[in-house]
């Protein structure tokens, strides 16, 4: 009676724990907020975004219906990440092409979306990307009014935009070395004339061109490699960055001084947009066959001009 007693015992334990399992396991029922308000859809304050350059941004609000929802979570996508980047509504343009980016809800799947484009840029053929992709200009492959890398182009006296017979002070727009830097001189006070009415390539070569500054120039000289060559017959440098291998040809065209074309295929002397030390005088790139370093020279002489274009 006892052996009975026990098994009986045993499989009521077994029963027992069998039930509680059971009842463990068993699906629970969701717990439901009585006074959820729940999402009818979803819309974008942008429905197209025209991107122009790498890493620019866009921000795109999303407007949950109703503004009372109780879960307005959004899942942000785009359809292509190696055109465009998006996080939190903030999209980032990667590189030129198409892409969708997508904005979900959470409680309901509403999507809303925005068309994403990346046109081609193109550059002015006339533009030569020698400094690279960390620098904010171009620099022309020709100079101010050539046609060909070999051309020596227009000579003008700084500040004007016009070549003339001869390049002294009676016709210089200041006609006494003395009246420079005084309110007789047109560019008193100005100390850079770049993007100016007194800019002769801003004004005749369109939107983004003018001329160089000092510490462009200075760029050029310290980062790129300088070999003395020629092209098409005519001596000059050329101007190579060693990374890239892009490059441009500076010819050596010489100047005018008075009504002489001095020194042609000997010295080279450019123009920068900056005023020099004394106001009677504009600072230059000058370079010979030896060397390449910036001078001042009084503003009524007539030199050539290397345009540069900034980058959009």
């Amino acid at each position: 009676m006892k052996k009975s007693a026990y098994i009986f015992a045993a499989v009521a334990i077994f029963a027992g724990v069998f039930t509680s399992c059971k009842k463990d396991n068993e699906p629970k029922s969701p717990v439901i907020n009585e006074n959820a308000v729940a999402v009818t859809g979803i819309t974008l304050d942008k429905t197209t975004i025209t991107f122009s350059k790498k890493e620019e941004t866009a921000i795109i609000t999303a407007t949950i219906t109703p503004a009372d929802a109780s879960d307005k979570r959004i899942l942000w996508k785009s359809s292509d990440e190696t055109v465009a980047k998006v996080s939190n509504g903030v999209v980032e343009s990667v590189k030129e092409g198409k892409a969708t980016i997508t904005a979900t809800t959470y409680a309901g799947n509403f999507v809303a979306s925005c068309a994403v484009s990346f046109p081609k840029v193109t550059v002015d053929s006339r533009a030569e990307d020698i400094l690279g992709s960390k620098y904010s200009i171009y620099w022309s492959k020709v100079n101010y009014g050539a046609e060909n890398p070999q051309d020596f182009g227009t000579f003008v006296s700084w500040g004007e935009k016009a070549p003339k017979a001869n390049y002294d002070w009676n016709s210089y727009m200041v006609p006494l070395i003395g009246w420079c830097g005084t309110e007789k001189d047109p560019l008193y006070g100005v100390e850079d004339i770049a993007n100016s009415e007194y800019d002769v390539v801003a004004e005749s070569w369109g939107k983004g061109w003018r001329m160089p500054t000092v510490e462009e120039v200075y760029q050029l000289v310290a980062t790129m490699t300088w070999t003395w060559t020629s092209e098409e017959g005519v001596y000059g440098y050329k101007v190579e960055n060693p990374d890239s291998g892009k490059s441009i040809f500076l010819p050596v065209a010489g100047y005018y001084n008075d009504a002489t074309h001095a020194h042609a295929g000997a010295k080279g002397r450019y123009w920068t947009s900056a005023v020099g030390e004394e106001a009677y005088n504009a600072y230059s790139l000058d370079f010979t066959s030896d060397e390449y370093v910036m001078d001042q020279h009084g503003r009524n002489m007539g030199f050539v001009i290397r345009p540069v274009l900034d980058k959009e």
